[in-house]
């Protein structure tokens, strides 16, 4: 079993995988064991699973009715363009998860608590799919943050959609490639006492 520090540093997204299906029940399972995402209220996160090839070509088409009505396709180039990225994204992937929060809209606080403490969540789902062999793609497509697109996908009144996450198994034939980050001492500073 790997060290939470070697999970954090190893994991890797990628939009590629193997085309296997991703059982339901395993998402479930990992869901489960992401919820433990440090929240102090009541957990404001949801999520949709989307596995089946009716279910992926349900809201492969919301998606692609939804960008012409945004005006996101509007000439047959966008629509090549987009066809083919959504195709690749919602029906090509093994399983998608669809991640949505309980908006607080009368407290910019709380509601900034509901959205870090759902990316929390989602962190935790990202490291428990790498020890499990999976690899995970979180989208921040344009549907994103979208109300009426997130009523339509049928999450509760009052919820935001943040994040379409493509899931498969790993491609153990892919190259796993170094990921560089800022040294700490550039980002991290002292409190300037005056």
């Amino acid at each position: 079993m790997k060290l939470v520090k070697d999970a954090i540093v190893e994991r890797r997204t990628s939009k590629k995988s193997l085309d296997n299906p991703v059982e339901k029940k395993r998402l479930l399972e990992l869901l489960e064991q992401a919820s433990h995402a440090p929240y102090h209220k009541e957990e404001p996160w949801y999520a949709k699973i989307i596995t089946t090839d009716e279910e992926k070509e349900f809201l492969y088409s919301l998606i692609i009715a939804f960008y012409k009505e945004e005006g996101i396709i509007h000439d047959e180039e966008t629509e090549q363009k987009f066809t083919v990225k959504v195709d690749r994204l919602i029906k090509k992937a093994p399983a998608t998860v669809l991640f949505a929060y309980k908006q607080v809209p009368t407290s910019e606080r709380l509601n900034s608590d509901a959205s870090q403490a759902t990316a929390a969540l989602i962190q935790n789902f990202s490291l428990l799919l790498d020890a499990h062999d999976l690899v995970g793609f979180w989208a921040s497509s344009p549907f994103v943050l979208n109300e009426t697109f997130t009523q339509r996908l049928g999450f509760p009144q009052g919820s935001i959609l943040v994040a379409n996450y493509r899931v498969g198994y790993k491609d153990p034939s892919l190259a796993t490639r170094p990921r560089k980050r800022r040294p700490v001492n550039e980002w991290v500073t002292d409190l300037e006492i005056n």
